[in-house]
């Protein structure tokens, strides 16, 4: 059983005029295919979307004075992919208010980062309809700034072999990393690679994964954190 809308209306500081309108944030499709309603929180997740898109790119905006466009842009859709929507809708335990259908809930479908992503979007909905985009962004931008203090760094997890490449550029006048297999164990079908990144002969990071690409990946992640450590300090 999903809690009471009410418990969670309650949180925010600004008068709410529909509860029904939250109702329908919080209703999953397979919640209103069961139950005969003739509505669920589809229409809502779709404006939601876009009311939050407008807060990301304007925080983003004002935040990263001297990014250029194309980056601003990767760090919106980090900020805006399901994983980090979900994240928004945990903190704010929506699990505990979506109204799942029964074949959803026995597969624990409330927890669903795409079940998570849909409410937190159609809940930003309905608090734009009922109050204004200054309500949503009462709400979202605490949660944004603490859940993502450093919105730059999600780059690193998008392409981390791509930032590490414009990272050497930029700062040590490398052409690109080199990537150095140092170990691969067990069977072709079950192998794990061990990797390590160098920068000009030095090595900047190591890496492990089931694929040469995933060990890769992790050396150059590790590599942008250990840097960007460095060049914070």
């Amino acid at each position: 059983m999903s809690k009471d809308i009410s418990e969670l209306l309650n949180r925010f500081d600004f008068k709410i005029k529909s509860k029904k309108l939250f109702l329908e944030a919080m209703t999953h499709k397979s919640y209103s295919a069961e139950n005969a309603l003739k509505y669920d929180n589809q229409r809502l997740e779709f404006l939601g979307d876009a009311v939050l898109q407008i807060i990301l790119t304007e925080y983003l905006y004002s935040r990263y004075p001297d990014e250029q466009e194309g980056r601003l842009t990767k760090m919106r859709s980090a900020l805006a992919r399901q994983e980090s929507f979900a994240k928004f809708a945990k903190e704010m335990h929506l699990d505990e208010f979506v109204r799942m259908g029964k074949g959803e809930l026995l597969n624990d479908g409330q927890s669903r980062a795409s079940t998570l992503c849909d409410a937190f979007e159609a809940l930003a909905g309905a608090i734009y309809l009922d109050g204004s985009l200054d309500c949503v962004l009462g709400v979202v931008l605490p949660m944004l700034k603490e859940l993502f203090p450093e919105p730059r760094d999600l780059l690193v997890d998008l392409n981390p072999k791509g930032m590490l490449q414009e990272y050497t550029q930029q700062y040590c006048k490398a052409e690109r990393p080199e990537y150095r297999i140092d170990s691969k164990e067990g069977p072709d079908h079950d192998c794990e690679y061990s990797i390590s990144v160098l920068v000009k002969g030095k090595i900047v990071g190591h890496g492990k994964g089931k694929s040469r690409k995933s060990a890769e990946m992790d050396a150059a992640a590790n590599a942008m954190n250990a840097l960007n450590e460095t060049t914070n300090k």
